[in-house]
């Protein structure tokens, strides 16, 4: 990590920092635009969902309603079409039941239940209606024609044949009326009273056999073909009961339905609002956490960059005032500017310490060889050799290790020289700079070798010269 921070230029880490931390943040972004889509989502199901179940339930509703308006409208009327009717209503409800049963299981249990309901409710339908087409939809059809085309007959030969039992005939055919208008039951008992009044007249009227045996034989038929009538209204009566329990099972089975869709609609709002809190929730967390560490990576690529400038800051406040021995840590081959400087500054601080070293070693040899002239006596000559001496060889001490470091610039410029030429401006840029930088520094260090080393035996002669010139 420090080789790939250190191949960085200034500029580079920045835009690496900030982008980090833009990063973090476009992250939190597409993690809350994430959420904010799955809500809505959720948010549109939930609408597509209960739109279906709504409509499906009020549908069936409505279809229920017209069929029942239907049915009322057969048993008024007795019209082929309303009976057609409510098969086609019937029919629609069970499309729309399949419909509610494909909006989810809750439901479709309940159109189950409705479309069982319904079924059974169309077969006593049906029953009804074969009940009242054998009845007779109309006067001329059915149980109820054969009993008109009775009545008629027996009323044309007991007219002709009888005609004192005419009133006995049209009191009867008034208490038949009055059951077919009204469908009470007394009036059947009534009509059966009558015709058997009708059947003892009959037998005392002063008629012949044949006549007697037709008339009572009319009268028969007309007895057999009411009572049919009558058995069949009752047939009728409880095929219509058993209509009207299945259809009053529809209903509540719908009213259920309804309710649990507005109730599973309540739960599943209730349901998206938990998530959408929890999702708030989470993504405050996640805008927390994104905040600490991108203001966590800001401290860090900061310290990263302040802390070798506050370095060179403190060195050069040392170099204004004394000779430091520290120098900042730098790393070879960076592209860091502030490394670059970091270079600059630790190369002026060993010239300074170089130059500073290398006059205090030529005021100490100035000095040695001044009081070696003006020793006096041979203790004091010898001890000021022994210090010449010494500062002698800190002086070659010193020509050894800016001989090396001469050799440490030559070597990089043989490097850059052997190195091939680099393909970008910005290499070839960086390696002028380094041919400049160890050029300038050779040619500072070659001017310190300019300066000759002292000859002690030279010295000694012209001291032993100018010591008898004093003497003589």
């Amino acid at each position: 990590m420090n080789q790939i921070a250190g191949r960085l230029r200034i500029g580079e880490k920045l835009v690496l920092g900030f982008g980090a931390v833009a990063l973090i943040f476009l992250a939190v972004i597409w993690h809350d635009q994430r959420n904010l889509r799955a809500v809505l989502e959720q948010h549109r199901d939930l609408h597509a969902l209960a739109a279906m179940r709504q409509e499906a339930a009020f549908a069936i509703e409505r279809h229920l309603i017209a069929l029942r308006d239907a049915e009322a409208r057969f048993l008024a009327a007795r019209e082929p079409a309303q009976a057609e009717r409510v098969r086609r209503e019937g029919a629609a409800l069970l499309d729309w039941g399949a419909r509610l049963a494909a909006t989810d299981a809750p439901a479709g249990a309940a159109a189950a239940r409705i479309r069982a309901a319904l079924s059974d409710y169309l077969a006593r339908f049906g029953e009804v209606e074969a009940g009242w087409r054998r009845r007779g939809l109309d006067h001329d059809s059915g149980l109820q024609g054969d009993f008109r085309a009775s009545a008629h007959a027996l009323e044309a030969r007991l007219g002709q044949w009888v005609p004192a039992l005419e009133r006995e005939l049209l009191q009867l055919r008034r208490r038949e009326k009055d059951y077919l208008l009204r469908g009470e039951a007394g009036y059947a008992v009534m009509v059966e009273r009558i015709a058997e009044t009708l059947a003892q007249g009959l037998a005392a009227a002063d008629l012949e056999r044949g006549a007697r045996s037709s008339l009572e034989q009319l009268l028969g038929d007309y007895l057999r073909d009411f009572r049919a009538l009558l058995e069949q209204d009752r047939r009728i009566a409880v095929l219509r009961e058993q209509m009207d329990q299945a259809a009053a099972a529809v209903t509540p089975l719908v009213e259920t339905a309804l309710a649990e869709a507005r109730a599973r609609l309540d739960e599943t709002v209730r349901g998206i609002d938990a998530a959408s809190a929890e999702r708030a929730r989470r993504s405050l967390y996640l805008a927390l956490i994104a905040t600490l560490v991108g203001t966590l990576l800001a401290l860090v690529f900061t310290a990263r960059l302040v802390r070798p400038v506050r370095e060179m800051a403190g060195l050069l406040d040392r170099l204004t005032y004394e000779n430091p021995h520290q120098r900042i840590p730098t790393r070879p081959g960076a592209r860091d500017e502030i490394d670059a400087m970091a270079c600059s500054l630790n190369a002026l601080a060993d010239h300074r310490a170089t130059f500073a070293h290398w006059w205090r070693n030529a005021m100490a040899e100035a000095v040695a060889l001044r009081d070696l002239q003006l020793a006096a006596t041979p203790e004091s000559e010898d001890t000021t050799r022994a210090r010449l001496r010494r500062t002698i060889r800190e002086r070659a001490r010193r020509l050894r290790t800016v001989r090396a470091r001469c050799m440490q610039q030559l070597e990089r410029i043989r490097t850059l020289a052997r190195a091939p030429v680099a393909a970008s401006r910005a290499e070839r840029r960086r390696e002028r700079a380094t041919l400049r930088h160890a050029s300038e520094s050779l040619a500072t260090l070659l001017q310190l070798l300019d300066e000759p080393l002292p000859d002690p035996v030279h010295n000694e002669a012209e001291r032993t010269t100018n010591g008898d010139e004093r003497a003589s």
